[in-house]
């Protein structure tokens, strides 16, 4: 309120400031005769006149210590905090207008600052009387409810404003108020000054005697003030034109915002309900029909466009097999007053099945019983992507459980059926286990590839399967390892009969991209009854007679007992001795000379393996070569024997000691292994001569394509490949031109009888001349005595070998013989 303080109540502040040095205050307060306090610093009363008490239907001791923000409005209280931060600061001001919210009206007041010698002590509030209640009144609407009150006179061109008008654009209570000129106009938002000047200036001529208009208007801080301006001609000059108008302008920048923000969030929500194409729909109990909008009409495949239907319609869309289940849902949330949430089928024009979410409630109405208001959602995807989902997870549990190359239980659903079985087994329970494992799957494997491989293992799972039917489960637990668990008649004739039954349905090769893949299988049974301290002791039972029928030849099954538990122990401890051997060096190598046909002179040597056993002593292969091979060992053993004998012949030409070619055994495992080119190659050196011997007995009837390649590869590392016992398998002929062997020894058995029979020696003969048809060049082995030498004198070949000549001897005394040999050609 633009008002200064009376005489009168200047006087009263002096006496106040005077009366403060002893704290009178009340006395002072109490001579004015409007409602007045006084106020501390903070804006706590002090003390209150009567007038003041009465007005609040209290005793003036009840007011002693209450806040002033009591009496005052939001907006008026943090005006008094401002102008009691600038008496803080001793920025002393005008007095400050106010209104008091009292109990039958508001009470415009002041607030007058109380200095002493520039010093703030405190605060006057009084009432002020000096305008008419109706006045006050309209002060009160002017100044406190965002009215923003003008007056405009056409004639003098005055512009007279409220403070709330001032307030809402931020323009000072001194600050001078232009009419309608180009100045004002440029505080007003672009887009909207030409429509705004227009409609003022269309009044002010008369045009309308009211208007109501929206505008922008810019706020001092920067920001754009939306205004509601509504104005009307209260007087008209002689001519009858406008003299006088008045209006108000209301602030309804927070009225817009929210229209804003509700259609921003409309156009969203549209967008969204556009985007996941949800449909709305409205059901009239009274008129029982149904108002569908364009996306419900899309949804059920309708095209006639039209939206108001009968309440029915969706009932005759209703998949069958939901129909019954649908309505009776229905009738019950409308007779229990629920909310209807419910997933359906529906059937289109076209055929086509949809899956509808839908979701409804009864909104009230004053005019109506209310109407079911809702949303169908096509939600089709959604179970086409759930069945997908567990049909992956039922795939994804199958697949956890089952071999991917056979379909077979796998050791997870071998366990998980083992677990059932023990989980309540009685004492009398029989079952039984199969442990099957193919033989010569490792050289189908590495000489035909691993297609063929998995050719074999699809083709065992399919024969075995139908075989074992429902007697148990069959499982592939890795390789070419399978295990039937037994649960239904695990007798021994029964298990017996199923094994024979396997083996017979096996013993046929398979052909795999025109070639034949042979093998066999070697099966391991057991029995168990009742429960198990360890319930793997059934499949290790099974696992022992498996190796017991291994050990037996292969292609056969054993059943589990004490004795054969005794007798593969006793075999798995000599094959584990054995590899000590290896691991300790105490298998050796001695050599047995090869001597010139002509010259007596040694050409080339055999190394043959030994075994400086700790407890047996010295032994010869026929001692512990047959455990090599039964137990997987030979090709272990192979390797070995190439190591040593490498390093011999390196530490022969590092004392500059002529050696000729040493020739060693190669086993069938051996040349099957995966990388022995490699590996051959990475050890072989320029000074190493060195030839493979190849039995004939083993090897014709097993060579592959794979095999002969690797022969070549080990040929073009300067390997001679000779081939062993020649003459006594039954297709020699087949062997030589398959093979091509660099030098072919004649077996032992046709060369001893040439001292007893006239005829051997012919048959020595024909084989040499076979032998030089291919280019090969002839060893015949097996001279024991002087009498062997006499006879195969007319006998072509190359070298002799045998004790007649020398022994095989350790390492030591072929060296010596080594090293006389270059003594006497010196």
């Amino acid at each position: 309120m633009d008002r200064q303080p009376s005489q009168s109540e200047g006087n009263v502040t002096l006496q106040i400031a005077s009366a403060s040095e002893t704290g009178d205050y009340e006395d002072i307060v109490s001579l004015l005769k409007s409602p007045a306090a006084f106020l501390d610093k903070r804006g706590y009363m002090l003390c209150a006149n009567d007038a003041l008490a009465q007005r609040l239907g209290l005793r003036r001791a009840e007011l002693a210590g209450e806040c002033i923000e009591t009496l005052l409005s939001e907006n008026d209280w943090a005006a008094y905090k401002l102008f009691q931060a600038r008496a803080e600061q001793q920025e002393f001001t005008d007095p400050l207008g106010a209104t008091l919210l009292l109990s039958d009206m508001a009470q415009p007041v002041l607030f007058d600052p109380v200095i002493k010698d520039g010093q703030w002590l405190g605060v006057v509030c009084q009432a002020d009387h000096a305008r008419s209640q109706e006045d006050l009144r309209l002060q009160y609407l002017m100044e406190h409810l965002d009215q923003g009150v003008w007056d405009y006179d056409t004639a003098t061109k005055k512009f007279v404003v409220s403070n709330a008008w001032r307030r809402m654009r931020g323009i000072g209570p001194d600050e001078e108020i232009t009419a309608l000129t180009d100045d004002w106009m440029e505080t007003v938002h672009p887009d909207d000054r030409p429509h705004l000047r227009n409609v003022f200036q269309g009044q002010a001529r008369g045009d309308t005697s009211s208007i109501n208009i929206q505008y922008r208007r810019k706020h001092a801080d920067g920001s754009w003030v939306w205004i509601l301006c509504r104005a009307n001609v209260v007087e008209f000059d002689d001519q009858g034109r406008p003299g006088r108008i008045v209006g108000t302008d209301t602030d309804i920048t927070s009225v817009k915002q929210r229209d804003d923000d509700l259609q921003r969030l409309t156009r969203k929500l549209q967008l969204a309900m556009e985007a996941s194409g949800i449909g709305i729909w409205e059901f009239d109990p009274s008129s029982q029909s149904v108002h569908w909008d364009d996306r419900m009409l899309e949804m059920y495949g309708i095209e006639d466009g039209c939206n108001d239907r009968s309440g029915e319609a969706w009932e005759t869309h209703l998949h069958p097999d939901d129909l019954e289940e649908t309505l009776a849902y229905s009738d019950y949330c409308q007779r229990h007053g629920l909310d209807f949430k419910r997933d359906y089928r529906i059937v289109r024009p076209d055929g086509g099945v949809r899956h509808i979410r839908s979701l409804a409630t009864t909104v009230a109405s004053p005019k109506t019983k209310g109407r079911l208001i809702g949303v169908n959602i096509d939600v089709t995807e959604d179970y086409r992507r759930s069945a997908q989902l567990e049909g992956a997870r039922v795939q994804l549990e199958y697949d956890s459980r089952h071999d991917a190359l056979t379909g077979l239980a796998n050791r997870r659903l071998l366990d998980e059926h083992t677990d059932a079985l023990f989980a309540a087994i009685e004492d009398d329970r029989v079952y039984g286990v199969m442990h099957l494992d193919l033989d010569h799957f490792k050289e189908i494997n590495d000489t035909l590839g691993h297609a063929a491989g998995d050719a074999v293992l699809a083709h065992v799972a399919k024969t075995i399967k139908p075989i074992i039917a429902d007697a148990g489960l069959v499982c592939r637990i890795g390789g070419d390892e399978f295990v039937v668990l037994i649960t239904k008649d695990a007798t021994v004739d029964n298990m017996a009969a199923l094994s024979g039954e396997i083996m017979k349905a096996l013993e046929a090769p398979i052909t795999f991209e025109g070639r034949s893949c042979a093998f066999g299988v070697s099966i391991g049974c057991a029995i168990g009854k009742g429960p198990l301290a360890n319930r793997a002791e059934i499949f290790i039972n099974a696992d022992t007679a498996l190796y017991a029928a291994k050990q037996a030849g292969r292609g056969c099954y054993r059943f589990y007992s004490e004795a054969v538990k005794t007798q593969v122990k006793a075999e798995a401890n000599a094959r584990q001795e054995l590899l000590d051997a290896i691991s300790s060096d105490e298998i050796t190598c001695y050599y047995q000379p090869q001597y010139d046909a002509q010259d007596l002179q040694i050409i080339g040597a055999e190394a043959l393996v030994r075994w400086h056993c700790p407890k047996r002593g010295l032994l010869l292969p026929d001692a512990f070569m047959p455990l090599a091979e039964a137990t997987g060992l030979s090709a272990v053993v192979d390797e070995y024997v190439f190591k040593h004998v490498i390093a011999q012949q390196t530490r022969w030409y590092d004392a500059d000691i002529r050696f000729p070619k040493i020739a060693l055994n190669i086993s069938l495992d051996r040349l099957a292994s995966r990388g022995l080119v490699d590996q051959v190659q990475s050890l072989l050196g320029p000074h190493h001569l060195i030839a493979f011997e190849l039995l004939e007995t083993a090897f014709i009837d097993n060579l592959s394509r794979a095999h002969l390649d690797t022969l070549e590869a080990l040929r073009g590392l300067g390997i001679s490949i000779d081939l062993d016992d020649f003459g006594s398998g039954h297709s020699s002929v087949v062997a030589l031109q398959a093979i091509r062997p660099d030098w072919i020894k004649i077996d032992r058995c046709l060369v001893t009888p040439i001292t007893r029979r006239e005829r051997q020696r012919q048959t020595l003969q024909h084989l040499s001349k076979i032998a030089r048809l291919e280019g090969a060049g002839v060893v015949l082995e097996g001279l024991q005595t002087g009498l062997h030498i006499a006879a195969i004198q007319d006998v072509d070949c190359d070298a002799l070998q045998g004790f007649a000549l020398s022994p095989p001897v350790p390492e030591k005394e072929f060296t010596t013989l080594l090293s006389q040999q270059i003594r006497q050609a010196i």
